[in-house]
């Protein structure tokens, strides 16, 4: 890094990867205390538990999406593989999973320094910006949610890649080549966005021109070439790519306000929500706050630096743009973005910054200069320190989510399912029926009837519920299965009280939903038996032996009913030999194709 000679005696020019790494680490020391907030945690590390938690699965990692299934978008296989790594360390304490957070983090800063001192950038300001990136409250939700781990693994490699690239630029080594194409290859399994590293590199290496040769540039190009080629197999053998109404370009228009928003927030970082949603002000402000840093660089910017300025809004920019590419359908009554996709972009617009910043400034030598940094740096960290508190919990998190903006039904949902996975329903309910209060979704009353069915046995509250929901939309497959469960519950329980023609007509249900389930067939065959409906009975349990021919209890039935009828002996005496051929002893059958 280039410094000027009267600072070299200053303890921060002379030590800059100390001081950012100590800086870094004091700031966040207390997320080691945070613990899980169930918001995409629990999925990746409590629920999928017995995947992390077994390193034979590694393989599984990248061959399916960072849930373990194959239904998301998102495909971050080293994601997945550093919680594998934490598990197998810490088990399934927050306490690792946070303290690898950080340690990328601090990590990540020092490679800021290191990029930006190979950019050109003099020592002072490669440090005042790795400084800002280390304590940027804008920063923390990726440090401090541990399912930001994609994006912390991503910038790192970035940098590390970018770095890199200089090195190769200027000494032509096979090595640099080597490492660059690990990093790029490591950024783009770590999350999606890695995969515009060539496009942006592509640029830095047209800014380099005389220092990279012909060759040196096809080199590069197949380098990147092999890894997004191998990216975009792997991903493809991974994903499920069904079409996602959520993901596409008519997100981006939906999402614009994403960069603005952005820009704002990095200048006015105070107060930021865990769960942002869209506002016209701050929108209009990042709007403003853009267009006076693009005519200050006008205005202000040494023509040689033009080039670095025009780098760090690409940089900005392509790495924002991905973010955009998703807009869940809630969002209309949820988050609209998350802060933890500003870590990557922030980079090129710490970037612009400082090379827009005229190069005479900061000297550390001054002591203006180390007061005014040391100053900002301190009321960073400290905005960043107070809301690490957000991140205690579930309760605190989602908390601050609804004191953000108490008009979001679904941040009472997510409050609420907390409550599901720790047993508490009572207080699931509570915060279900303040969101369907508030907005009403088919997922609600769907969670409402689960609560009815699983917890309480309350069939008819269930089946109300579950039935509101159907007519609203509610598509999930499981959804299907387990109101199907329900119908088969409640008909038998039905049946046991005497209400033989309402436990058909809910057992029918089961049926339509489900006509491949022989013992549903077999069920209403015996509620209809039972209501007098003999030959609709008798039809039903013949689908059942169609389903099943080895349901015993069907052929019984069969020939019980073909025994009164004088002209059908023969067909009770085959159904008979049938039932005693699958083992069958005799007794009463009871609903479920059972035999008692």
């Amino acid at each position: 890094m280039k410094s000027s000679p009267v600072a070299e005696n200053s303890f921060l020019i002379r030590y800059p990867a100390v001081v950012v790494a100590v800086v870094a680490c004091l700031l966040y020391l207390n997320a080691l205390r945070l613990g899980f907030v169930y918001f995409d945690d629990d999925i990746l590390v409590l629920i999928n538990w017995e995947k992390i938690s077994d390193l034979s699965n590694l393989g599984q990692a990248f061959r399916t999406d960072a849930f373990f299934g194959n239904h998301s978008p998102y495909y971050r296989p080293l994601q997945t593989v550093s919680l594998m790594a934490d598990a197998a360390v810490g088990g399934r304490s927050p306490a690792m999973y946070h303290a690898t957070n950080v340690v990328l983090h601090v990590f990540t800063s020092l490679g800021v320094l290191w990029f930006f001192g190979l950019l050109g950038f003099a020592r002072p300001k490669a440090l005042a910006a790795a400084l800002v990136f280390a304590v940027h409250p804008l920063m923390g939700h990726a440090v401090l949610w541990i399912p930001a781990r994609g994006d912390l693994l991503v910038t790192l490699f970035a940098v590390l890649a970018g770095g890199v690239l200089l090195r190769y630029l200027v000494t032509g080594r096979p090595f640099f080549l080597l490492l660059h194409g690990l990093a790029v290859t490591a950024a783009m399994f770590s999350k999606e966005s890695g995969v515009m590293l060539p496009v942006l590199f592509a640029f830095l290496v047209f800014m380099r021109r005389k220092e990279a040769s012909v060759k040196k540039g096809a080199a590069l190009a197949g380098v990147w070439l092999i890894s997004a080629v191998a990216w975009y197999g792997m991903r493809y053998l991974a994903i499920d790519h069904r079409d996602d109404p959520q993901v596409g370009f008519h997100a981006i228009a939906a999402n614009l306000p994403f960069i603005p928003e952005l820009v704002a927030r990095f200048f006015f970082p105070w107060s930021l929500p865990v769960t942002p949603v869209f506002s016209g002000a701050i929108t209009l402000a990042g709007i403003i706050l853009s267009l006076g840093i693009a005519g200050w660089i006008a205005m202000r910017t040494e023509r040689a630096w033009l080039p670095m300025v025009l780098f760090g809004a690409a940089w900005f920019l392509v790495f924002s743009i991905p973010n955009m590419f998703v807009r869940l359908s809630s969002a209309g009554d949820s988050f609209e973005y998350l802060n933890h996709r500003s870590y990557l972009p922030s980079v090129g617009f710490l970037m612009l910054i400082a090379a827009a910043i005229p190069a005479g400034w900061p000297v550390f030598s001054k002591r203006s200069d180390r007061w005014a940094t040391g100053l900002a740096v301190l009321l960073l960290g400290a905005i960043s320190l107070a809301q690490q508190g957000n991140y205690m919990s579930a309760h605190s998190f989602w908390g601050s989510a609804i004191e953000y903006r108490p008009d979001k039904a679904w941040f009472r949902y997510y409050l609420g399912r907390y409550h599901f996975k720790t047993n508490d329903n009572d207080a699931y309910e509570k915060y279900l029926l303040e969101a369907e209060d508030l907005k009403s979704y088919a997922e609600f009353k769907y969670q409402l009837g689960m609560i009815w069915f699983a917890d309480r046995k309350n069939y008819e509250k269930a089946y109300e519920y579950f039935t509101a929901a159907f007519r609203q939309g509610y598509a999930e497959p499981e959804g299907r299965k387990n109101f199907i469960a329900l119908c088969l519950e409640s008909s038998a329980d039905l049946y046991k009280k005497g209400e033989f023609k309402k436990a058909a007509e809910r057992c029918a249900e089961a049926v339509v939903n489900d006509p491949s389930n022989a013992d549903a067939a077999y069920n209403l065959g015996i509620y209809l038996v039972n209501s007098g409906q003999k030959e609709q009975a008798a039809a039903m349990w013949k689908q059942a032996i169609r389903l099943n021919p080895g349901l015993a209890s069907a052929y019984r039935s069969l020939s019980l009913y073909y025994r009164y009828d004088a002209k059908k002996a023969d067909s009770a005496e085959w159904y008979a030999r049938e039932y005693v051929r699958l083992g069958g002893t005799g007794g009463q059958v009871s609903p479920g194709g059972k035999t008692e």
